[in-house]
């Protein structure tokens, strides 16, 4: 089957937890955790997308509160793909309440999206250009679904290259960490060269 023929629709997560701006931080937290979920779409009393939330941000608000140091690589909703902030948020729902804080007051307003009848091309150029792993999909403004990364491997694993090509699961995962690795190299980098300069 050729690439054209897959779109959102076909590879898309459609099961997708969403909350509200509304939303305290500590029911937020507690959610992330419940579902296992990175982060979450944010949307409005009529279902429309306003913005997303990550774990990051949880973690990144209460660092920027308590005026600690930073400790956590730059993620997002948008980036995250390993879930690594898990321990942390499961220390802050047993230690910390965060008053009247809201979703609202945390989330990135920006939403970066796709239609359900968009190709696997062009969403896999839409995670080229932008530099994310997930890409939030719309029908007339609501959200129906979630495509990663991973939902592309697995969909590219299908298609038959020759007689007998297929990509196993664990080829999948493998390149999965592969690129998260590869990723990591190159944050460390700009840290050591980010301190470079600044001594300069």
């Amino acid at each position: 089957m050729a690439t054209y023929k897959f779109v959102a629709k076909d590879l898309m997560a459609e099961k997708v937890v969403c909350v509200h701006p509304e939303t305290s931080m500590n029911d937020l937290i507690k959610i992330l955790v419940r579902n296992h979920i990175n982060g979450a779409p944010v949307v409005n009393k009529a279902g429309k997308l306003v913005g997303v939330v990550s774990k990051t941000d949880v973690v990144e608000y209460d660092e920027k509160t308590n005026k600690k140091r930073g400790g956590i690589t730059k993620k997002s909703f948008y980036g995250d793909t390993n879930g690594k902030l898990k321990k942390e948020l499961d220390k802050l729902l047993k230690t910390k309440t965060f008053g009247k804080t809201l979703v609202k007051d945390i989330m990135t307003p920006r939403v970066i999206t796709a239609r359900a009848d968009d190709t696997i091309d062009r969403l896999a150029k839409i995670m080229h250009d932008k530099k994310i792993h997930r890409v939030i999909i719309l029908d007339k403004e609501q959200v129906i679904g979630v495509v990663s990364t991973l939902d592309i491997l697995h969909a590219v694993s299908t298609m038959g290259y020759g007689s007998s090509a297929f990509v196993t699961e664990e080829a999948i995962l493998d390149l999965q960490e592969r690129l998260e690795a590869a990723e990591k190299s190159i944050l460390s980098l700009r840290d050591i060269l980010a301190k470079i300069h600044g001594e300069k």
